[in-house]
């Protein structure tokens, strides 16, 4: 039997046994007067005391069935039936003050793999301490519902203008991605987030949460070809492999080489992590990245690619090589509090003169093509930390185009593969060419496989070039042996 099965038949309980107590009642009242008429007094102050007591009681009940149906019962939220009624009720308020208000849409990205990996009772924790922190943000007069599984609705009144509902997402954006304690356990979710504000984006519940709905699925990942296995969900499986070789340092990591197209110079390196095998064989980051991106462990993950890369470029520069290194991280990461610090720590004592570190920024993910905290873009500034937009030529390329304070532009190897077959390919990576140095952007090529793809790309006036035609990925100590032989044979 379900919990409102049993809230019924306790309900139906209730009413029988008031019903019966006034009819046993009754029926006494009627023996004593039968009995002894001098009592007629004390059997109505007796019969009048139990028809009270049991109207009270009937009251409660009422009163808490009532309340039970406009409530979420896990999270005790008001859900969707009692935020229509806060709804219409801001209508008219606003309507007789004038006062503006807001509604914000919030789904979250992620929930499911929490499920999938850690349970449904985790995900009712996260629910439900997620449900605190967003009361904990807004006023006694606004409201915060919980409409669907992983759906709130925020009503916040007197919120009347474009920057005064941003500043509240950004509360509720921050309260969502501080990391949850389950279990000793750190859980991590995302989510996107839409607003509109009454009078000027509707008139109408209909029209405010239509709106509200529409830019915070605007918001949501792309349906691009590398966000599959996104779309097929977290392998919690792969995630405890990953957390496993992290412990075990069965994580390696690779460098391809950068050239400069002007001269064929080497520029930099990209750090490549590879998961190794028992048997000597590496399963590439394609394969588990994306599984492992939704969680803690991509942090943890990440600063092992950063070490890793700083002592590279410590051993090349001892050798005479001074080169940069770019690594690969989610979008998340760079609006990450927790990462900015981490990464400030391992700068902290690397030489200011030393090697540029840029970071390859994934345009897919949970996250991907929001707005970040301009604290923390200005913190990796003033690291001296570049941004190189990866993948660029993607759909999802260009949110990110226009929110991030970008150095470098990284064409799509899907492009560049295109090159000498497929005119449409050519274009599109001309036309990236065009748009990354109107940008006053560099623009690197990855993928580069043939002598030809390398010539069409150097006329265009493409910066810098990577894939098998310049070098294959290898260890920091067969790239320094490389380096001293092999390099300018493609310049």
């Amino acid at each position: 039997m379900n919990l409102r099965s049993r809230r019924q038949l306790r309900s139906t309980f209730v009413w029988a046994l008031c019903l019966a107590t006034l009819v046993l009642c009754a029926s006494l009242v009627t023996a004593v007067l039968r009995d002894d008429p001098d009592h007629l007094a004390a059997a109505l102050v007796l019969f009048a005391f139990v028809a009270a007591a049991s109207g009270v009681v009937l009251n409660w009940r009422l009163d808490r069935a009532h309340s039970d149906a406009l409530r979420d019962p896990l999270t005790g939220l008001p859900n969707r039936v009692l935020l229509e009624d806060r709804i219409e009720q801001a209508f008219r308020r606003s309507r007789r003050s004038g006062d503006p208000f807001t509604l914000i849409a919030i789904d979250l990205d992620g929930f499911k793999d929490v499920n999938d990996v850690r349970g449904h009772r985790a995900g009712d924790l996260v629910l439900k301490a997620l449900s605190r922190r967003f009361e904990a943000i807004i006023r006694e007069v606004d409201t915060v519902a919980r409409v669907g599984g992983d759906e709130f609705v925020v009503l916040s009144m007197g919120t009347g203008s474009d920057d005064r509902a941003a500043a509240l997402v950004g509360r509720l954006r921050h309260a969502l991605r501080r990391p949850f304690r389950i279990d000793g356990a750190a859980v991590e979710i995302d989510g996107s987030i839409g607003w509109s504000v009454f009078p000027d984006d509707g008139v109408t519940a209909e029209d405010l949460l239509a709106r509200a709905d529409g830019q915070m699925y605007a918001t949501k990942r792309d349906t691009s070809d590398e966000s599959v296995l996104l779309r097929r969900g977290v392998d919690a499986g792969v995630v405890r492999d990953v957390e496993s070789a992290l412990e075990r340092n069965e994580l390696v990591v690779v460098y391809q080489p950068i050239l400069a197209m002007a001269d064929g110079a080497p520029h930099s390196a990209e750090a490549l992590v590879r998961r190794a095998l028992p048997d000597g064989r590496f399963i590439p980051p394609a394969e588990f990245v994306p599984h492992v991106e939704r969680t803690p462990v991509v942090r943890e993950l990440t600063f092992l690619v950063v070490a890793d890369a700083l002592d590279a470029a410590r051993r090349w520069s001892k050798a005479g090589h001074d080169l940069g290194v770019s690594i690969n991280i989610p979008y998340r990461l760079l609006d990450d509090r927790q990462f900015a610090d981490g990464l400030s720590e391992m700068l902290r004592t690397v030489d200011p003169s030393g090697p540029a570190i840029t970071l390859e920024v994934i345009p897919s993910g949970p996250g991907a093509g929001t707005e970040v905290d301009e604290e923390l873009l200005a913190r990796f500034d003033a690291l001296g930390v570049r941004l190189s937009l990866d993948d660029a030529g993607r759909a999802a390329s260009f949110a990110a185009l226009r929110l991030l304070p970008l150095d470098e532009l990284k064409i799509d190897v899907g492009f560049v593969h295109g090159l000498g077959r497929n005119p449409t390919d050519a274009a599109i990576v001309r036309g990236m060419i065009e748009i990354g140095h109107a940008l006053g952007l560099k623009v690197v090529a990855e993928g580069v496989e043939t002598r030809s793809a390398w010539n069409s790309l150097a006329g265009w006036g493409c910066d810098y070039a990577q894939g098998f035609y310049v070098a294959t990925p290898r260890h920091p100590d067969e790239l320094i042996e490389w380096l001293g032989v092999s390099w300018p044979a493609v310049a």
